[in-house]
């Protein structure tokens, strides 16, 4: 007569005890977590908790910044060591200079490198956890967290009079969902949903739909019998910082004009790139003008400008705005 009820103290015991354990400090179950040097834990291990952070981070470009092969060719294969600091840093909580890990090198910015401060895992919500932890820090909420490592993309945003509008890098690179932050049991039973930040550190989501960041417009069209004349105009509106941006590295957008026939074909084209080292990049509400001239025939039917990110070796591009017009 007594199996019911016992069977209820074993499912409900072991929870009281956590919620009990969690309203005072958090318990330390897992102190391997804030290890450091040889014993400091790999990403995975915070994946066993945290799976959908993991997930996102996994596939993120920060998880291969050490080791995809850009990275691996533009430093002859690691030769160029003060990169090493912010492509696999010991952590960024640091006013010295960044120091790389001397292990799991290969997760490049990983979970420790960000959230490992002082021995204590930290984070910009307040939170009770299974390892050492500290309250909520609200460094994560500014750009200055972000430019401890992307220093030259740092500087220009706030130049750039943005970081009066209070819009983060975070607010950009890091799309806002809500949802628990853990989701391993016993743990995610006691956490509620809260407001939170995909780790995905991309700029393809900040693009993808979204056409009011960069403006592309055609100006001064002509036609006549022989050709087609005009201008593209580059407009950044919405992008706090030169496009592109960033400090060492292959780093080139690529803009194209292209005049296609009835069935899609390219018959004529034009391309220019913005480079930061050549001073074409386009700064945040700066605007550049690209001239074109084609040759024109009774097949000729419209006009098409993109402006692409594109990769070291070509193999990857990013679409971040394009424009048409019929003739």
């Amino acid at each position: 007569m007594f199996d019911k009820p016992v069977k209820v103290l074993q499912i409900f015991l072991p929870l009281f005890a956590l919620i009990l354990c969690f309203s005072q400090v958090s318990c330390v179950v897992y102190p391997e977590l804030v290890e450091k040097g040889l014993k400091s834990p790999k990403s995975e291990r915070c994946g066993d908790c945290h799976r959908d952070i993991y997930a996102e981070w996994k596939e993120s470009p920060h998880a291969s910044s050490f080791i995809n092969s850009a990275f691996r060719e533009e430093t002859n294969e690691y030769q160029f060591a003060f990169c090493i600091g912010c492509h696999a840093p010991e952590t960024i909580f640091t006013s010295e200079k960044i120091e790389p890990r001397g292990v799991n090198r290969e997760e490049g910015v990983n979970c420790s490198s960000c959230h490992l401060n002082d021995c204590k895992l930290s984070g910009p919500t307040p939170a009770h956890g299974p390892h050492p932890i500290t309250e909520k820090n609200l460094f994560y909420r500014t750009s200055e967290l972000c430019g401890k490592c992307h220093v030259g993309t740092f500087k220009t945003w706030q130049e750039s009079g943005a970081a009066e509008g209070r819009k983060t890098c975070q607010d950009c690179h890091m799309p806002a969902i809500k949802r628990k932050l853990i989701q391993d049991d016993p743990w995610q039973k006691i956490y509620p949903k809260r407001d939170g930040k995909q780790h995905l550190f991309s700029s393809g989501t900040l693009f993808h739909g979204n056409e009011n960041l960069l403006k592309l417009s055609f100006i001064q069209v002509t036609r006549s019998e022989g050709k087609i004349e005009g201008v593209l105009e580059l407009e950044n509106t919405g992008v706090p910082h030169s496009i592109p941006t960033g400090d060492y590295g292959y780093r080139e957008v690529v803009v194209t004009v292209a005049l296609l026939d009835k069935a899609g074909r390219i018959a004529d084209l034009i391309r220019e790139s913005l480079f930061v080292e050549l001073k074409t990049a386009l700064p945040y509400k700066g605007k550049k003008c690209i001239p074109f001239c084609f040759r024109r025939s009774e097949n000729s039917f419209v006009i098409k400008a993109t402006m692409v990110r594109t990769s070291f070796h070509k193999d990857r591009n990013v679409l971040l705005a394009e424009t048409t017009r019929n003739l």
